[in-house]
Protein backbone atom coordinates (compact mmCIF):
# COMPACT_ATOMS: atom_id res chain seq x y z
CA UNK A 1 0.00 0.00 0.00
CA UNK A 2 1.43 3.86 -0.79
CA UNK A 3 1.56 5.89 2.28
CA UNK A 4 0.26 9.59 2.00
CA UNK A 5 3.27 11.48 0.51
CA UNK A 6 3.95 8.69 -2.03
CA UNK A 7 0.47 8.71 -3.24
CA UNK A 8 0.76 12.61 -3.76
CA UNK A 9 4.06 11.88 -5.21
CA UNK A 10 2.48 9.45 -7.59
CA UNK A 11 -0.63 11.84 -8.58
CA UNK A 12 2.09 14.67 -9.38
CA UNK A 13 3.89 11.74 -11.82
CA UNK A 14 0.69 11.15 -13.53
CA UNK A 15 0.07 15.18 -13.88
CA UNK A 16 3.00 15.15 -15.41
CA UNK A 17 2.26 12.68 -17.99
CA UNK A 18 -1.37 13.56 -19.02
CA UNK A 19 0.49 15.89 -21.71
CA UNK A 20 0.96 13.68 -25.16
CA UNK A 21 4.06 15.33 -25.85
CA UNK A 22 5.64 13.71 -22.77
CA UNK A 23 4.32 10.45 -22.91
CA UNK A 24 5.91 10.71 -26.27
CA UNK A 25 9.47 11.74 -24.83
CA UNK A 26 9.22 8.97 -22.17
CA UNK A 27 8.38 6.27 -24.88
CA UNK A 28 11.11 7.24 -27.31
CA UNK A 29 13.88 7.19 -23.76
CA UNK A 30 12.02 4.24 -23.27
CA UNK A 31 12.75 2.54 -26.79
CA UNK A 32 16.41 3.94 -26.83
CA UNK A 33 17.65 3.27 -23.44
CA UNK A 34 19.78 6.01 -22.52
CA UNK A 35 19.62 9.27 -24.92
CA UNK A 36 21.36 12.44 -25.21
CA UNK A 37 19.03 15.76 -25.54
CA UNK A 38 20.02 16.75 -29.08
CA UNK A 39 18.95 12.98 -30.44
CA UNK A 40 15.18 13.22 -28.73
CA UNK A 41 14.79 17.13 -30.56
CA UNK A 42 14.85 15.38 -34.11
CA UNK A 43 12.14 13.04 -32.93
CA UNK A 44 9.40 16.22 -32.08
CA UNK A 45 7.83 19.20 -33.95
CA UNK A 46 8.99 21.46 -31.06
CA UNK A 47 11.52 23.79 -30.57
CA UNK A 48 14.82 23.80 -27.94
CA UNK A 49 13.46 25.21 -25.26
CA UNK A 50 10.19 23.55 -25.59
CA UNK A 51 11.34 20.48 -25.57
CA UNK A 52 14.01 21.17 -22.56
CA UNK A 53 11.03 22.37 -20.77
CA UNK A 54 9.45 19.37 -21.11
CA UNK A 55 12.52 17.28 -20.28
CA UNK A 56 12.97 19.63 -17.05
CA UNK A 57 9.50 18.47 -15.48
CA UNK A 58 10.26 15.30 -16.18
CA UNK A 59 13.53 15.40 -14.04
CA UNK A 60 12.07 17.01 -11.27
CA UNK A 61 9.14 14.70 -10.79
CA UNK A 62 11.60 11.87 -11.60
CA UNK A 63 10.22 10.10 -14.32
CA UNK A 64 13.62 10.69 -16.11
CA UNK A 65 17.01 10.51 -14.99
CA UNK A 66 19.73 12.76 -16.04
CA UNK A 67 23.39 12.74 -16.58
CA UNK A 68 25.72 15.25 -17.81
CA UNK A 69 28.64 14.10 -19.69
CA UNK A 70 30.56 17.45 -20.80
CA UNK A 71 28.28 19.83 -22.44
CA UNK A 72 25.88 16.76 -23.15
CA UNK A 73 22.85 15.79 -20.98
CA UNK A 74 21.73 12.06 -21.44
CA UNK A 75 18.17 10.92 -20.58
CA UNK A 76 17.15 7.46 -19.22
CA UNK A 77 13.64 6.70 -18.11
CA UNK A 78 13.41 6.52 -13.73
CA UNK A 79 11.95 2.27 -13.70
CA UNK A 80 11.47 2.68 -10.15
CA UNK A 81 8.91 5.69 -10.34
CA UNK A 82 7.66 3.75 -13.52
CA UNK A 83 7.10 0.24 -11.38
CA UNK A 84 5.68 2.49 -8.29
CA UNK A 85 3.37 3.87 -10.68
CA UNK A 86 2.41 0.42 -11.93
CA UNK A 87 1.89 -1.12 -8.81
CA UNK A 88 -0.27 1.90 -7.93
CA UNK A 89 -2.49 1.40 -10.90
CA UNK A 90 -2.71 -2.14 -10.49
CA UNK A 91 -3.99 -2.12 -7.06
CA UNK A 92 -6.68 -0.11 -8.21
CA UNK A 93 -7.84 -3.14 -10.01
CA UNK A 94 -8.13 -5.61 -7.49
CA UNK A 95 -10.60 -6.56 -5.15
CA UNK A 96 -10.52 -5.49 -1.97
CA UNK A 97 -9.33 -7.48 1.13
CA UNK A 98 -12.05 -8.15 4.05
CA UNK A 99 -11.12 -9.18 7.06
CA UNK A 100 -13.21 -10.98 9.15
CA UNK A 101 -12.83 -11.33 12.96
CA UNK A 102 -15.47 -14.09 14.56
CA UNK A 103 -17.86 -11.15 16.09
CA UNK A 104 -17.95 -9.58 12.65
CA UNK A 105 -18.92 -13.26 11.03
CA UNK A 106 -21.27 -13.91 13.68
CA UNK A 107 -23.32 -10.37 12.88
CA UNK A 108 -23.11 -11.37 8.72
CA UNK A 109 -25.02 -15.10 9.96
CA UNK A 110 -27.37 -13.13 11.73
CA UNK A 111 -28.05 -10.60 8.91
CA UNK A 112 -28.47 -13.06 6.88
CA UNK A 113 -30.61 -15.70 8.29
CA UNK A 114 -32.89 -12.46 9.33
CA UNK A 115 -32.96 -11.56 5.35
CA UNK A 116 -33.81 -15.53 4.71
CA UNK A 117 -36.80 -15.25 6.99
CA UNK A 118 -38.08 -11.84 5.27
CA UNK A 119 -38.11 -13.59 1.98
CA UNK A 120 -39.43 -17.05 3.50
CA UNK A 121 -43.10 -14.35 4.40
CA UNK A 122 -45.52 -14.25 2.31
CA UNK A 123 -45.34 -11.19 -0.25
CA UNK A 124 -49.13 -10.98 -0.29
CA UNK A 125 -51.29 -10.29 2.88
CA UNK A 126 -53.98 -13.71 3.10
CA UNK A 127 -57.17 -11.64 2.85
CA UNK A 128 -57.48 -9.80 -0.33
CA UNK A 129 -58.75 -6.19 -0.64
CA UNK A 130 -60.20 -7.21 -4.13
CA UNK A 131 -64.21 -8.66 -3.88
CA UNK A 132 -65.18 -11.64 -4.94
CA UNK A 133 -67.73 -12.37 -7.48
CA UNK A 134 -71.40 -13.45 -6.25
CA UNK A 135 -72.13 -15.21 -9.44
CA UNK A 136 -69.35 -16.92 -11.30
CA UNK A 137 -68.38 -15.24 -14.75
CA UNK A 138 -69.44 -17.08 -17.85
CA UNK A 139 -67.15 -18.11 -20.86
CA UNK A 140 -68.90 -16.46 -24.14
CA UNK A 141 -70.37 -18.87 -26.63
CA UNK A 142 -67.95 -18.51 -29.63
CA UNK A 143 -70.15 -20.06 -31.57
CA UNK A 144 -72.39 -17.27 -31.67
CA UNK A 145 -69.81 -14.72 -31.66
CA UNK A 146 -68.47 -16.27 -35.01
CA UNK A 147 -72.18 -16.22 -36.53
CA UNK A 148 -72.68 -12.25 -35.38
CA UNK A 149 -69.18 -11.32 -36.86
CA UNK A 150 -70.13 -12.74 -39.95
CA UNK A 151 -73.56 -11.33 -40.15
CA UNK A 152 -72.39 -8.09 -39.71
CA UNK A 153 -69.74 -8.44 -42.69
CA UNK A 154 -72.56 -9.58 -44.56
CA UNK A 155 -74.81 -6.17 -44.11
CA UNK A 156 -71.96 -4.64 -44.46
CA UNK A 157 -70.79 -5.91 -47.66
CA UNK A 158 -74.83 -5.47 -48.71
CA UNK A 159 -74.62 -1.54 -47.84
CA UNK A 160 -70.96 -1.41 -50.11
CA UNK A 161 -73.19 -2.62 -53.07
CA UNK A 162 -76.34 -0.27 -52.45
CA UNK A 163 -73.85 2.34 -52.68
CA UNK A 164 -72.37 1.19 -56.02
CA UNK A 165 -75.74 0.94 -57.90
CA UNK A 166 -76.65 4.48 -56.56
Amino acid sequence: MTRGHDTERLSGCLAVMAEPVRIKILNTIASKGEICAKDILPEFAVTQPTLSHHMRVLVENDLVLARKEGRNVYYSVNTATVKELADMLIQLGEPPVVQTTPEGKGLTNKRTQTRRKQAKAPALKKSSSVPVPKVPAKAPDIEKLKKKKKKKSKDKDKKKDKKKKK
